[in-house]
């Protein structure tokens, strides 16, 4: 019984150390070096794992221009769509069998037009973590002036800036 009792407490102290290390390379490294480090890092990222993406209009409230998205993958365009501020666009999948799936959105906010990726295997990992519901993970997209941020939680505590 003790045996079970270290075991079990040893094992919560590794799962707070890697959510700390973790922690601590999202805030510090560029997005090229996270995707190398990222790679070596065991994920929970698994066929089937489930996962919601939600896009977030957080640009200034002056803009006289609203956010227009077109978002798809290889199999789904999920169509145009026109945010004002504040307005979530957002779907739910699943990862395929060979952790392929990806979805790209195209950002256009008056004169600026960007293409990003808003899901894929390695942003995966930005996503996983404290969602409390059994089957998956939130990839919370927040558009901003000075650039695209993500985090893993509604409401957010942490943000990791992705895309400039």
């Amino acid at each position: 019984m003790k045996r079970l009792l270290f075991l079990f407490l040893l094992s919560l102290y590794l799962n707070h150390s890697t959510k700390a290390i973790s922690s601590l390379i999202r805030k510090t490294l560029r997005t090229e070096e996270k995707i190398q480090i990222f790679d070596k890092i065991e994920r929970k990222t698994s066929p089937g794992q489930g996962y919601e993406v939600h896009i977030v209009n957080k640009l200034p409230i002056n803009s006289t221009f609203p956010l227009n998205i077109h978002c798809a993958s290889k199999d789904d365009d999920l169509g145009n769509h026109t945010l004002n501020l504040n307005d979530d666009f957002n779907w739910h999948f699943k990862m395929n069998y060979g952790l392929s799936t990806m979805f790209f959105c195209r950002f256009k906010w008056g004169s600026k037009d960007q293409a990003h990726e808003v899901f894929n295997k390695h942003i995966a990992f930005y996503c996983e973590g404290y969602n409390e519901k059994a089957d998956g993970n939130i990839c919370l997209w927040s558009i901003k002036e000075d650039g695209f941020w993500i985090s893993n939680e509604i409401p957010p505590r942490l943000w990791t800036q992705i895309y400039q």
